[in-house]
């Protein structure tokens, strides 16, 4: 498969994988559910997910009636809450065997910690709501099976806006403020202090390429073929040498959004220009800020005007923060690390859950076609 099929399947998949990712796969099995109020009487096959979101609404002091709308399950399952003044929220019900219970605690507090100095630099992102108790996390008890199973779940204020794309009206200037929004998160983590006890996972080379992965994806001999494999080890040595000369400085290493994609960014366009607000930091830990790069820069490359894009975006980050221009370099490698790493992502909701949602195989021949397009540009 080569050519034009195989960019054809390629681009067609990755509309499959970013349409379920945005709506979840309950959207494509049974269109978007229906609202109905917290405390109701649950729906036949009702889900655990369901169960352990109204569960832990109990926990919030939230003005009522509260009603609950799932929105999105795969790496978590997510649900719009509307409470009775108006005020809306987003609840996250944590997938089991994935994110440790301090990794989302931790997550937590440096969103609380960084929302007012990037709300003044005019960065929306969302700000936890703490418990009854005042916890930023609550964990719920799930009847699964002889045993209950524990799963964490956080409430947090809802980011307005709407996902663009360069077809759907995301042009240079838009770019240019996702750019600055990259900037301003990595300057506001430069400037956060951890507190006692904080703990997020390290996004480095044995992560990002081995059966170390905080994605479990278990043995990596069944995921490649042996020319994938091949490759897959050229860009982990690759992105080794890269990060080796980046170095671990504050202004090269420090805390990362890791799934900063399009998907992520919600737009709202104001008076005064577009106005970006930034979700999903799920996947945030501690990284090469460049390496945060390549994940939109991969989004934006599937574009004829790229090098317009690209540029539009990069300005924007320098226009908060420093970004050396023989640093360039690097990105075509680091965007083929980011599809690369993403291998392991498939797998690991396979194996962590059972989760039939991705097609492992076909998700990873996609991946690694991408991988082979972003190393071609560096040819």
């Amino acid at each position: 498969m080569v050519g034009a099929e195989a960019l054809c399947i390629a681009r067609s998949f990755r509309v499959l994988v970013e349409t379920h990712q945005a709506h979840g796969p309950t959207a494509f099995a049974y269109g978007y559910w229906t609202r109905r109020p917290r405390g109701s009487v649950a729906l036949a096959g009702q889900s655990h997910s369901d169960s352990a979101a109204e569960a832990a609404l109990l926990a919030y002091d939230l003005p009522e009636p509260v009603t609950v709308e799932p929105i999105r399950m795969l790496n978590n399952a997510v649900f719009a809450v509307t409470a009775a003044d108006g005020r809306r929220y987003a609840l996250r019900v944590h997938r089991p065997r994935y994110r440790l219970p301090e990794h989302t605690r931790s997550e937590l507090a440096f969103l609380n910690a960084v929302h007012e100095p990037l709300a003044e630099a005019a960065i929306r992102v969302p700000k936890p709501v703490p418990a009854k108790d005042g916890a930023l996390s609550v964990a719920v008890d799930l009847p699964t099976g002889d045993e209950p199973q524990t799963v964490h779940c956080d409430l947090l204020t809802w980011v307005e806006g709407s996902v663009r794309r360069p077809e759907s009206g995301l042009g240079p200037r838009g770019v240019h403020q996702i750019g600055r929004a990259l900037a301003h998160l990595h300057r506001a983590a430069e400037t956060f202090t951890a507190p006692e006890g904080f703990h997020l996972p390290t996004w480095d080379a044995r992560t990002l390429f081995t059966e170390d992965s905080p994605h479990r994806p278990g043995p990596l001999h069944e995921l490649l073929s042996a020319d994938d494999r091949k490759l897959f080890d050229t860009v982990a040595d690759r992105t080794i040498v890269i990060f080796d000369r980046l170095g671990s400085g504050p202004d090269a290493y420090g805390i990362v959004h890791h799934d900063f994609i399009l998907l992520n960014c919600l737009t709202v366009r104001t008076a005064r220009g577009w106005s970006v607000g930034v979700i999903d930091f799920d996947d945030s830990g501690w990284g090469h800020c460049l390496a945060d790069l390549g994940p939109v820069l991969g989004n934006l490359s599937d574009y004829p005007h790229f090098r317009r894009l690209r540029a539009s975006f990069l300005d924007g980050y320098r226009s908060a923060r420093a970004l050396p221009r023989e640093l360039e370099a690097h990105l075509p490698v680091l965007m083929a690390a980011r599809h690369a790493a993403q291998c392991l992502w498939a797998a690991g909701l396979v194996h962590s859950t059972g989760s039939a949602e991705v097609d492992t195989a076909e998700h990873i021949a996609y991946r690694m076609w991408e991988v082979r397009r972003c190393l071609a540009m560096n040819a």
